[in-house]
Protein backbone atom coordinates (compact mmCIF):
# COMPACT_ATOMS: atom_id res chain seq x y z
CA UNK A 1 0.00 0.00 0.00
CA UNK A 2 1.64 3.50 -1.23
CA UNK A 3 2.34 5.72 1.75
CA UNK A 4 -0.12 8.59 2.22
CA UNK A 5 0.64 12.22 1.22
CA UNK A 6 0.01 15.43 2.65
CA UNK A 7 0.39 18.82 2.19
CA UNK A 8 0.40 22.03 4.67
CA UNK A 9 -0.81 25.32 4.40
CA UNK A 10 0.09 27.71 6.60
CA UNK A 11 -3.44 30.24 6.68
CA UNK A 12 -5.18 32.88 8.23
CA UNK A 13 -8.69 32.32 7.08
CA UNK A 14 -10.15 35.45 8.09
CA UNK A 15 -12.37 34.82 6.95
CA UNK A 16 -12.54 31.54 4.88
CA UNK A 17 -13.30 32.46 1.04
CA UNK A 18 -13.61 31.22 -2.60
CA UNK A 19 -9.46 31.46 -2.80
CA UNK A 20 -9.33 29.78 0.18
CA UNK A 21 -11.73 26.66 -1.22
CA UNK A 22 -10.26 26.63 -4.91
CA UNK A 23 -6.29 26.17 -3.46
CA UNK A 24 -7.73 23.43 -1.23
CA UNK A 25 -9.31 21.65 -3.98
CA UNK A 26 -6.68 21.82 -6.15
CA UNK A 27 -4.22 20.17 -3.33
CA UNK A 28 -6.42 17.92 -3.13
CA UNK A 29 -5.72 16.36 -6.76
CA UNK A 30 -2.54 15.15 -5.29
CA UNK A 31 -2.55 14.85 -2.09
CA UNK A 32 -4.60 12.62 0.33
CA UNK A 33 -5.23 15.01 3.06
CA UNK A 34 -4.70 18.94 3.55
CA UNK A 35 -2.99 19.70 7.27
CA UNK A 36 -4.08 23.45 7.87
CA UNK A 37 -1.87 25.22 10.52
CA UNK A 38 -4.27 28.19 11.16
CA UNK A 39 -3.12 31.59 13.31
CA UNK A 40 -4.95 31.46 16.61
CA UNK A 41 -6.90 34.65 17.44
CA UNK A 42 -4.83 37.40 16.59
CA UNK A 43 -3.17 37.74 13.04
CA UNK A 44 -0.29 38.49 11.05
CA UNK A 45 -1.49 42.34 10.39
CA UNK A 46 -1.73 43.02 14.07
CA UNK A 47 -5.66 42.41 14.10
CA UNK A 48 -7.81 40.44 16.35
CA UNK A 49 -9.10 37.90 14.01
CA UNK A 50 -13.17 38.19 12.35
CA UNK A 51 -14.25 34.84 14.57
CA UNK A 52 -12.93 32.83 17.11
CA UNK A 53 -10.32 30.40 15.74
CA UNK A 54 -12.67 27.37 16.64
CA UNK A 55 -15.36 28.57 14.33
CA UNK A 56 -12.54 29.28 11.74
CA UNK A 57 -11.19 26.36 12.05
CA UNK A 58 -14.44 24.68 11.83
CA UNK A 59 -15.30 26.84 8.42
CA UNK A 60 -11.52 25.15 6.74
CA UNK A 61 -12.79 22.08 7.64
CA UNK A 62 -16.70 21.89 6.39
CA UNK A 63 -14.89 23.24 3.05
CA UNK A 64 -12.27 20.31 2.47
CA UNK A 65 -9.39 21.08 4.87
CA UNK A 66 -8.64 17.41 6.94
CA UNK A 67 -7.08 18.91 10.09
CA UNK A 68 -6.74 22.22 11.38
CA UNK A 69 -4.20 23.45 14.48
CA UNK A 70 -3.14 26.45 15.48
CA UNK A 71 -0.27 28.49 14.94
CA UNK A 72 0.40 29.84 18.38
CA UNK A 73 0.60 33.07 20.17
CA UNK A 74 2.90 35.17 19.62
CA UNK A 75 3.64 33.83 16.32
CA UNK A 76 0.40 34.60 14.59
CA UNK A 77 0.97 38.19 14.90
CA UNK A 78 5.04 38.48 14.05
CA UNK A 79 6.29 39.94 10.45
CA UNK A 80 6.06 37.53 7.79
CA UNK A 81 9.38 36.81 8.43
CA UNK A 82 8.72 35.27 11.63
CA UNK A 83 5.16 34.16 10.79
CA UNK A 84 6.51 32.08 8.03
CA UNK A 85 9.23 30.48 9.82
CA UNK A 86 7.26 29.24 12.92
CA UNK A 87 4.04 27.96 10.56
CA UNK A 88 6.56 26.09 8.53
CA UNK A 89 8.45 24.56 11.77
CA UNK A 90 5.37 23.21 12.39
CA UNK A 91 4.57 21.84 9.52
CA UNK A 92 7.78 20.36 9.37
CA UNK A 93 7.98 18.51 12.42
CA UNK A 94 3.76 17.52 11.68
CA UNK A 95 6.01 15.62 8.79
CA UNK A 96 4.14 16.73 5.64
CA UNK A 97 5.28 16.12 2.52
CA UNK A 98 4.67 19.34 1.17
CA UNK A 99 3.74 23.20 1.90
CA UNK A 100 0.91 24.53 -0.49
CA UNK A 101 0.96 28.21 -0.51
CA UNK A 102 -0.53 31.22 -3.18
CA UNK A 103 1.41 32.97 -5.21
CA UNK A 104 0.61 35.74 -8.08
CA UNK A 105 3.15 35.47 -10.24
CA UNK A 106 5.82 33.61 -12.11
CA UNK A 107 7.33 31.04 -9.20
CA UNK A 108 10.38 30.77 -10.96
CA UNK A 109 11.25 34.81 -10.68
CA UNK A 110 9.83 34.26 -6.74
CA UNK A 111 12.57 31.84 -6.55
CA UNK A 112 15.50 33.71 -8.01
CA UNK A 113 14.38 36.78 -5.78
CA UNK A 114 14.77 34.51 -2.54
CA UNK A 115 17.84 33.48 -4.19
CA UNK A 116 19.18 37.19 -4.54
CA UNK A 117 17.40 38.10 -0.96
CA UNK A 118 18.90 35.14 0.84
CA UNK A 119 22.59 36.11 -0.60
CA UNK A 120 24.48 37.14 2.34
CA UNK A 121 25.91 40.57 0.83
CA UNK A 122 22.12 41.28 0.17
CA UNK A 123 21.41 41.87 3.69
CA UNK A 124 24.46 43.76 4.27
CA UNK A 125 23.63 45.95 1.56
CA UNK A 126 20.07 46.39 2.90
CA UNK A 127 21.29 47.53 6.21
CA UNK A 128 23.59 49.99 4.60
CA UNK A 129 20.74 51.24 2.32
CA UNK A 130 18.16 51.66 5.56
CA UNK A 131 21.55 53.49 7.10
CA UNK A 132 22.07 55.86 4.41
CA UNK A 133 17.99 56.50 3.70
CA UNK A 134 16.76 56.59 7.35
CA UNK A 135 13.20 57.60 6.25
CA UNK A 136 13.17 54.41 3.98
CA UNK A 137 10.77 51.50 5.56
CA UNK A 138 12.41 47.95 5.99
CA UNK A 139 9.90 46.93 3.12
CA UNK A 140 10.36 49.73 0.49
CA UNK A 141 14.69 49.53 1.15
CA UNK A 142 14.19 45.91 0.11
CA UNK A 143 11.79 46.65 -2.79
CA UNK A 144 14.65 49.22 -3.90
CA UNK A 145 17.36 46.96 -3.64
CA UNK A 146 15.69 44.06 -5.36
CA UNK A 147 15.11 46.56 -8.14
CA UNK A 148 18.60 47.77 -8.23
CA UNK A 149 19.73 43.98 -8.86
CA UNK A 150 16.84 42.14 -10.66
CA UNK A 151 15.00 45.14 -12.24
CA UNK A 152 11.51 47.17 -11.57
CA UNK A 153 9.27 44.14 -12.84
CA UNK A 154 10.90 42.12 -9.86
CA UNK A 155 10.18 44.78 -7.74
CA UNK A 156 6.75 45.47 -8.11
CA UNK A 157 6.59 41.35 -7.98
CA UNK A 158 7.57 41.83 -4.63
CA UNK A 159 5.49 44.41 -3.34
CA UNK A 160 2.29 41.61 -3.41
CA UNK A 161 1.39 40.64 0.08
CA UNK A 162 0.98 36.82 -1.44
CA UNK A 163 4.44 36.85 -3.31
CA UNK A 164 6.09 38.45 0.00
CA UNK A 165 4.98 35.49 2.01
CA UNK A 166 6.04 32.89 -0.92
CA UNK A 167 9.50 34.22 -0.55
CA UNK A 168 9.24 33.93 3.23
CA UNK A 169 8.01 30.20 2.65
CA UNK A 170 10.98 29.44 0.66
CA UNK A 171 13.72 31.18 2.47
CA UNK A 172 12.11 29.03 5.88
CA UNK A 173 12.28 26.09 4.11
CA UNK A 174 15.63 26.66 3.21
CA UNK A 175 17.21 28.40 5.98
CA UNK A 176 15.55 25.66 8.14
CA UNK A 177 16.96 22.67 5.98
CA UNK A 178 13.64 21.44 5.69
CA UNK A 179 12.76 18.60 3.78
CA UNK A 180 9.35 20.16 2.25
CA UNK A 181 8.19 20.15 -0.89
CA UNK A 182 7.03 23.98 -2.13
CA UNK A 183 3.79 23.48 -4.24
CA UNK A 184 2.36 26.97 -5.28
CA UNK A 185 -1.01 27.76 -6.63
CA UNK A 186 -1.51 30.23 -8.94
CA UNK A 187 -4.32 32.76 -7.36
CA UNK A 188 -7.23 33.56 -9.26
CA UNK A 189 -7.53 37.13 -8.84
CA UNK A 190 -11.00 37.36 -9.85
CA UNK A 191 -12.12 36.40 -6.23
CA UNK A 192 -12.74 38.24 -3.86
CA UNK A 193 -9.66 38.66 -1.14
CA UNK A 194 -10.06 38.75 2.61
CA UNK A 195 -9.72 42.21 2.76
CA UNK A 196 -12.21 43.02 0.62
CA UNK A 197 -14.83 40.85 2.24
CA UNK A 198 -13.77 42.27 5.70
CA UNK A 199 -14.47 45.78 4.16
CA UNK A 200 -18.03 44.71 3.47
CA UNK A 201 -20.00 46.51 6.34
CA UNK A 202 -23.55 44.61 4.76
CA UNK A 203 -24.06 40.74 6.83
CA UNK A 204 -25.83 39.77 4.30
CA UNK A 205 -23.87 40.76 1.37
CA UNK A 206 -20.54 39.82 3.82
CA UNK A 207 -21.56 36.09 3.95
CA UNK A 208 -22.74 35.97 0.32
CA UNK A 209 -19.03 36.50 -0.47
CA UNK A 210 -18.22 32.96 0.89
CA UNK A 211 -18.06 29.40 0.12
CA UNK A 212 -21.56 28.00 1.55
CA UNK A 213 -20.20 25.90 3.88
CA UNK A 214 -18.12 28.64 4.83
CA UNK A 215 -20.94 31.21 5.01
CA UNK A 216 -23.02 28.15 7.44
CA UNK A 217 -20.67 28.69 9.67
CA UNK A 218 -20.23 32.48 9.71
CA UNK A 219 -23.90 32.66 9.35
CA UNK A 220 -24.79 30.71 12.78
CA UNK A 221 -22.73 33.44 14.60
CA UNK A 222 -24.35 36.34 16.24
CA UNK A 223 -23.95 39.73 15.30
CA UNK A 224 -21.99 39.93 18.40
CA UNK A 225 -19.96 37.41 16.96
CA UNK A 226 -19.16 38.66 13.49
CA UNK A 227 -17.13 40.09 13.13
CA UNK A 228 -14.67 40.41 15.96
CA UNK A 229 -12.88 44.28 15.86
CA UNK A 230 -9.65 45.03 17.17
CA UNK A 231 -11.27 48.91 17.49
CA UNK A 232 -13.54 46.69 20.60
CA UNK A 233 -10.46 46.54 22.40
CA UNK A 234 -9.40 50.77 22.08
CA UNK A 235 -10.45 51.20 25.93
CA UNK A 236 -7.97 47.71 27.10
CA UNK A 237 -5.35 49.12 24.50
CA UNK A 238 -5.28 52.79 25.54
CA UNK A 239 -5.13 52.11 29.29
CA UNK A 240 -2.78 49.43 29.11
CA UNK A 241 -0.06 51.80 26.88
CA UNK A 242 -1.07 54.65 29.40
CA UNK A 243 0.50 52.82 31.80
CA UNK A 244 3.18 51.54 30.82
CA UNK A 245 6.44 52.42 31.96
CA UNK A 246 9.23 54.32 30.21
CA UNK A 247 13.20 54.86 30.74
CA UNK A 248 13.79 57.99 31.09
CA UNK A 249 16.91 57.12 28.41
CA UNK A 250 14.73 54.72 26.61
CA UNK A 251 17.82 52.19 26.95
CA UNK A 252 15.77 49.14 27.75
CA UNK A 253 13.47 48.64 24.56
CA UNK A 254 12.48 45.12 24.50
CA UNK A 255 9.29 44.91 22.50
CA UNK A 256 9.48 42.74 19.43
CA UNK A 257 9.95 44.87 15.77
CA UNK A 258 9.91 48.19 18.27
CA UNK A 259 12.43 50.55 18.11
CA UNK A 260 12.82 53.45 20.78
CA UNK A 261 11.61 56.05 18.94
CA UNK A 262 8.20 53.90 17.74
CA UNK A 263 7.55 52.91 20.85
CA UNK A 264 7.61 56.50 22.04
CA UNK A 265 5.45 57.93 19.13
CA UNK A 266 3.08 55.48 20.63
CA UNK A 267 3.21 55.99 24.24
CA UNK A 268 2.76 60.15 23.75
CA UNK A 269 -0.02 59.31 21.21
CA UNK A 270 -1.93 57.03 23.53
CA UNK A 271 -2.38 59.82 25.80
CA UNK A 272 -3.90 61.93 22.85
CA UNK A 273 -5.98 59.42 21.70
CA UNK A 274 -9.03 57.33 22.19
CA UNK A 275 -9.08 54.48 19.73
CA UNK A 276 -6.62 51.95 18.51
CA UNK A 277 -7.34 52.90 14.63
CA UNK A 278 -6.68 56.37 15.56
CA UNK A 279 -3.81 55.25 17.13
CA UNK A 280 -2.10 53.49 14.40
CA UNK A 281 -3.15 56.36 11.64
CA UNK A 282 -0.80 59.16 14.15
CA UNK A 283 1.63 56.71 14.19
CA UNK A 284 2.42 55.73 10.88
CA UNK A 285 4.66 57.23 8.35
CA UNK A 286 6.80 56.29 5.80
CA UNK A 287 9.43 54.68 7.90
CA UNK A 288 7.08 52.72 9.60
CA UNK A 289 3.57 51.44 8.16
CA UNK A 290 0.46 50.75 9.84
CA UNK A 291 0.53 46.47 10.18
CA UNK A 292 4.72 47.25 11.64
CA UNK A 293 2.73 50.10 14.37
CA UNK A 294 -0.26 47.52 14.62
CA UNK A 295 2.40 44.51 15.73
CA UNK A 296 4.06 47.11 17.94
CA UNK A 297 1.08 48.16 19.83
CA UNK A 298 -0.12 44.83 20.56
CA UNK A 299 3.54 43.43 21.71
CA UNK A 300 3.56 46.20 24.21
CA UNK A 301 -0.06 45.64 25.38
CA UNK A 302 0.56 41.69 25.90
CA UNK A 303 4.15 41.98 26.76
CA UNK A 304 5.82 39.88 23.48
CA UNK A 305 9.86 40.70 23.61
CA UNK A 306 12.76 40.64 21.00
CA UNK A 307 13.34 37.10 22.85
CA UNK A 308 10.07 35.57 21.61
CA UNK A 309 11.21 35.83 17.83
CA UNK A 310 14.03 34.29 18.69
CA UNK A 311 12.03 31.44 20.50
CA UNK A 312 10.27 28.34 18.15
CA UNK A 313 6.97 27.28 18.85
CA UNK A 314 6.91 24.48 21.63
CA UNK A 315 3.08 23.09 20.77
CA UNK A 316 0.26 23.31 18.05
CA UNK A 317 -3.62 23.11 19.24
CA UNK A 318 -5.84 21.04 17.83
CA UNK A 319 -9.33 22.73 16.30
CA UNK A 320 -10.70 20.63 13.63
CA UNK A 321 -10.74 17.22 11.62
CA UNK A 322 -12.47 14.66 10.41
CA UNK A 323 -11.47 10.98 9.43
CA UNK A 324 -8.89 11.71 7.69
CA UNK A 325 -7.36 14.24 9.91
CA UNK A 326 -8.22 12.46 13.09
CA UNK A 327 -6.30 9.42 11.18
CA UNK A 328 -3.15 11.22 10.48
CA UNK A 329 -2.58 12.18 14.13
CA UNK A 330 -3.44 8.74 15.27
CA UNK A 331 -0.81 7.33 12.50
CA UNK A 332 2.03 9.53 13.13
CA UNK A 333 1.56 11.51 16.08
CA UNK A 334 4.62 9.79 17.88
CA UNK A 335 6.99 10.92 14.96
CA UNK A 336 6.09 14.59 15.44
CA UNK A 337 8.65 17.09 16.82
CA UNK A 338 6.78 19.07 18.98
CA UNK A 339 3.39 17.80 20.54
CA UNK A 340 -0.13 18.51 19.20
CA UNK A 341 -2.65 19.26 22.23
CA UNK A 342 -5.58 17.61 21.29
CA UNK A 343 -7.69 19.00 24.11
CA UNK A 344 -6.96 22.00 26.29
CA UNK A 345 -7.55 19.78 29.39
CA UNK A 346 -4.53 17.59 28.38
CA UNK A 347 -2.23 20.41 29.13
CA UNK A 348 -1.33 18.85 32.32
CA UNK A 349 0.49 16.04 30.73
CA UNK A 350 3.43 18.28 29.39
CA UNK A 351 6.10 20.48 30.16
CA UNK A 352 6.36 23.15 32.37
CA UNK A 353 7.77 25.56 30.07
CA UNK A 354 5.22 24.32 27.67
CA UNK A 355 2.19 24.97 30.11
CA UNK A 356 3.40 28.18 30.16
CA UNK A 357 3.21 29.15 26.92
CA UNK A 358 -0.19 27.41 26.63
CA UNK A 359 -1.61 29.43 29.15
CA UNK A 360 -0.11 32.95 28.31
CA UNK A 361 -2.14 32.32 25.04
CA UNK A 362 -5.17 31.43 26.85
CA UNK A 363 -4.78 34.67 28.86
CA UNK A 364 -4.07 37.03 25.61
CA UNK A 365 -7.23 34.77 24.41
CA UNK A 366 -9.53 35.69 26.75
CA UNK A 367 -8.72 39.43 26.67
CA UNK A 368 -9.47 38.99 22.85
CA UNK A 369 -13.10 37.63 23.74
CA UNK A 370 -13.63 41.32 24.43
CA UNK A 371 -13.64 42.16 20.99
CA UNK A 372 -17.27 40.87 20.23
CA UNK A 373 -19.34 43.59 20.89
CA UNK A 374 -21.43 42.86 24.09
CA UNK A 375 -19.17 39.33 24.93
CA UNK A 376 -18.98 41.13 28.69
CA UNK A 377 -20.12 38.06 30.44
CA UNK A 378 -18.92 35.41 27.91
CA UNK A 379 -17.18 32.14 29.82
CA UNK A 380 -13.33 32.25 28.10
CA UNK A 381 -12.24 29.24 29.88
CA UNK A 382 -9.67 27.34 27.27
CA UNK A 383 -10.02 24.44 29.30
CA UNK A 384 -14.03 23.77 28.59
CA UNK A 385 -12.71 24.24 24.80
CA UNK A 386 -12.98 20.92 22.14
CA UNK A 387 -12.05 20.82 18.57
CA UNK A 388 -14.18 20.42 15.93
CA UNK A 389 -14.85 16.72 14.83
CA UNK A 390 -16.20 16.14 11.51
CA UNK A 391 -17.67 12.16 9.72
CA UNK A 392 -17.78 13.10 6.11
CA UNK A 393 -19.66 9.58 5.96
CA UNK A 394 -22.50 10.91 8.05
CA UNK A 395 -22.95 14.36 6.13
Amino acid sequence: MLKKRYAAIICEYNPFHHGHLLQIELLKKEYDGIICIMSGNLVQRGEVAVADKYHRAKAALMCGASLVVSLPFPFCMMSARDFTFAGVYIAANLGVDALGFGCEDDFSVLKRITEVINDISFEQRLNELIKKEKTLSYPRAKEKLIEEILGASSAEIIRKPNNILTVEYLSAIKNGGFSIKPHPVKRDMSLNSSSVIRREKDRAVYLSMLPLNSAAVYGGLSEDELPRSTENLSQYIIAALRRYSMDDDGSRCDIYGTPVDLRNSIMSTSKKVSSFSHLVDVCQNSLYTAARVRRSVLSMVFGVSHSDALCIPLYSLLLAADEEGCAFLKNRKKLFGLPVITKPSHIKKQSAELQADFFREATVDSVLALSEAGSGGKNTNIMEKTPFILNRHSI
